[in-house]
């Protein structure tokens, strides 16, 4: 759909941003016999940025007991998607090294997991050579997930529902209209000028484009402070570890992640570069990085290990690293849905759920709403 399209009619909801967190509202909402809803998002295909550069692991244990609540959901959503899309999940289990100061008791008792001894781990990762030992922990229902596929099942269940997606239509600045709800800018992104090309009208808008959310909305005078991240990915061939599928391995005290693929194994050495959103540049080069922050822990099994590919996502961060969910109280009909920080694959479907619960005047999200005392130097308003 392009901007043409769009132009003299008036949506229910319009997503900012066609990402996890963008589809997976739009998605619930339609769901829920709200069909009027459309999805703008301004590069060509979904998830383009951060929702697609990640690992693709769904990871339940997050750092604290609320964040955790909405992982544990987001995950039995995964699965029970899984079962009726073939390749969409796959439960691996999870190895995470942890501590008390990483994740908290709190935490685990949502979660079902059981304590692995040192001698456990090595079964599963005799590679590990080095590691010195200390708290290890097995989550069954952990695993990953085929980010593409989840992210066109998204837009599937959209359309089939009578939602809308527009890619390729950059959305500008929100106004209120004068006849209640919004008018929002909205251009080609391949235009070489950001000129407003039509209006399009809505009586509630999501904003849920990731690390674009806080210069975007500034414009729109609903400012929020978020930290824009950057984190590597790579891939590299097996070397010499064992040819077996295994549960991927998260140390979250040594900083780095392990994922056996098919035919190679991805690393993340788990960066947290600030930055801005669009610029991917890390200070140090990818690989010299990841070499060594895992060398310490896989010794001699990785260094022989040769890079094949490697990319670097962003994860954003409120500040309170705390998500950002559901109503504004600054402005009637504003809803937020961004600062997944790095779990945005595990959370994305719950998410979805918690928002759109918001737009339909269901509930409200708890805990996850804009405040002044969340956002203190963020108090402008829509006008």
């Amino acid at each position: 759909m392009t901007v043409s399209g769009l132009l003299g009619e008036r949506f229910e909801v319009v997503v900012i941003g066609g990402g996890l967190a963008g589809l997976a509202t739009a998605a619930s909402l339609v769901s829920r016999g709200c069909s009027s809803v459309l999805v703008l998002e301004s590069e060509s295909n979904p998830g383009a940025h951060s929702s697609g550069k990640n690992a693709g692991l769904v990871r339940q244990a997050a750092e604290d007991p609320e964040t955790t609540e909405l992982c544990v959901r987001g995950a039995q959503l995964i699965r029970e998607w899984g079962t009726g899309c073939t390749g969409l999940f796959q439960q691996t289990g999870s190895v995470i090294l942890s501590d008390h100061d990483h994740v908290p008791a709190s935490t685990w008792e949502q979660v079902e997991h059981r304590r692995l001894t040192e001698a456990e781990v090595r079964q599963y990762y005799p590679e590990l050579r080095h590691w010195s030992g200390g708290d290890a922990w097995w989550t069954p229902a952990d695993g990953t997930v085929n980010v593409p596929r989840l992210l066109g099942n998204l837009v599937a269940r959209l359309v089939a529902s009578g939602g809308k997606i527009a890619l390729g239509t950059r959305a500008g600045k929100i106004a209120v209209a004068d006849c209640g709800g919004f008018q929002i800018e909205v251009s080609q992104n391949q235009s070489t000028s950001s000129v407003c090309e039509g209006l399009v009208n809505c009586r509630q808008v999501v904003v849920a484009n990731g690390a674009w959310a806080a210069e975007y909305s500034r414009l729109s005078q609903m400012p929020i402070s978020l930290l824009v991240t950057n984190r590597g990915c790579l891939i590299s061939d097996r070397g010499g570890f064992e040819d077996r599928m295994r549960p991927w391995i998260w140390s979250d005290s040594e900083g780095w992640y392990l994922r056996i693929l098919n035919d190679g194994l991805l690393w993340s050495a788990c960066e947290e570069e600030v930055s801005s959103a669009g610029n991917l540049a890390l200070s140090t080069e990818l690989e010299e990085y990841w070499r060594r922050k895992v060398q310490p822990s896989w010794g001699e099994s990785a260094t022989g290990l040769s890079c094949r590919s490697g990319w670097v996502g962003q994860r954003t961060f409120c500040p309170d690293r705390r998500f950002l969910l559901g109503s504004d109280s600054r402005c009637a009909g504003w809803h937020w849905a961004v600062g997944l920080g790095g779990h945005g694959v595990t959370s994305a479907l719950a998410v979805g759920e918690e928002v759109a619960g918001s737009v339909l005047g269901e509930s409200e999200p708890k805990g996850w709403a804009w405040s002044d005392e969340r956002f203190a130097c963020s108090s402008g308003s829509l006008s």
